[in-house]
């Protein structure tokens, strides 16, 4: 399943965590959850996910932990989300 297959399965977009963001943040989560997409089954996805952050921190000059801090609450928003359907 690709990341983007969640966003759309969750509505990401939708999320009160991601619409909390500022409109830089925003950019920077998309660009993180295309990143992922484009990497192929097989490979390592932990160290894919923390390449990824990292190129995305880089690229809209934000700090890693905003950035992981964002990542914690979408994943608790949609744990939530699935847990209560």
């Amino acid at each position: 399943m690709k990341t983007s297959d969640i966003i759309k399965e969750y509505s990401i977009h939708d999320s009160n965590a991601f619409n909390s963001l500022s409109p830089k943040m925003k950019e920077a989560a998309e660009s993180l959850y295309e990143m992922l997409d484009s990497y192929v089954d097989g490979e390592d996805f932990v160290d894919s996910i923390e390449f990824c952050i990292m190129a995305v921190c880089e690229k809209h000059n934000i700090e890693k932990d905003k950035l992981l801090d964002y990542v914690e609450l979408e994943v608790r928003e949609q744990l939530k989300q699935t847990i209560e359907v």
